[in-house]
């Protein structure tokens, strides 16, 4: 059985190897999401310069056109006051002319400022697209790691699989049946080292008698509180971490 709680303790160092590794595969569609919204945010906001500049140009457009419409109407109240005999119909001719003409100064006034925020939003635009090609040039260089990455990750991630497998079916049957048992609930990590008088797992103290199986390592000791199957410390640190061992690439 020393031998079966070995091999369980060196499976389950490959197991947190693969924990590991496995997380980090998942996270690198996360990383590359992230990088992309990244993107489209400082995309949107350069886009967003060129859609305030087209407003102010459309609004600027329109002020003109109702200028011109306002001194069309100055012009032609302008030539009634001239045939106007009636002098009250002419001094309503002549304040309703002074009133356009204030809308056109306002008017004109504004669609000078509404030019001007459109040539600073056409400026704001061209630098916010310049900025882009080094954040594009930045993302599609993550998007290769990331592909890389995903390769090698899933090369040693199949390698190591393969050496776990092998090396668990070295373990005696009841070992293995247990360790699966346990996996799920204890969440890939069924086989931990007693340290001290206290289960390394979830620290409750363990029971002299369960401690003494331990030592002897004869059969099988697990821990009262969360079922762990408990060895050694010294063959828990002992154990070669054979997860180190490189991959198909070297």
């Amino acid at each position: 059985m020393k031998e079966t709680l070995s091999t369980l303790t060196a499976v389950q160092k490959f197991d947190d190897r693969l924990m590991v590794l496995r997380r980090r595969l998942e996270s690198l569609p996360v990383e590359l999401g992230e990088q992309e919204t990244r993107y489209s945010v400082l995309e949107a906001e350069a886009e967003k310069h060129l859609v305030e500049r087209k407003r102010a140009l459309s609004w600027a457009q329109s002020l003109e056109n109702d200028v011109r419409d306002w001194e069309a109407r100055v012009e032609k109240l302008e030539q009634q006051i001239r045939i106007l005999r009636d002098a009250g119909a002419a001094q309503v001719a002549r304040h309703e002319a002074e009133q356009h003409r204030g809308e056109i100064a306002k008017a004109e006034e504004k669609a000078i400022v509404l030019l001007e925020k459109a040539e600073k939003l056409a400026e704001s635009a061209v630098e916010a697209k310049e900025g882009l090609a080094p954040e594009l040039e930045e993302l599609e260089l993550f998007r290769k790691t990331v592909v890389a990455d995903e390769v090698e990750l899933q090369e040693e991630i199949a390698f190591l699989q393969n050496c776990r497998d092998t090396l668990f079916q070295k373990a005696h049957r009841s070992g293995r049946d247990l360790y699966e048992k346990l996996m799920p609930s204890r969440k890939g990590r069924p086989v931990t080292s007693l340290r001290g008088d206290s289960c390394g797992g979830c620290g409750m103290s363990v029971a002299p008698n369960d401690r003494i199986k331990v030592a002897k390592m004869a059969s099988i000791a697990t821990c009262r509180s969360c079922s762990r199957i408990l060895v050694q410390e010294e063959v828990w640190d002992s154990v070669r971490e054979e997860t180190s061992v490189e991959g198909p690439r070297a």
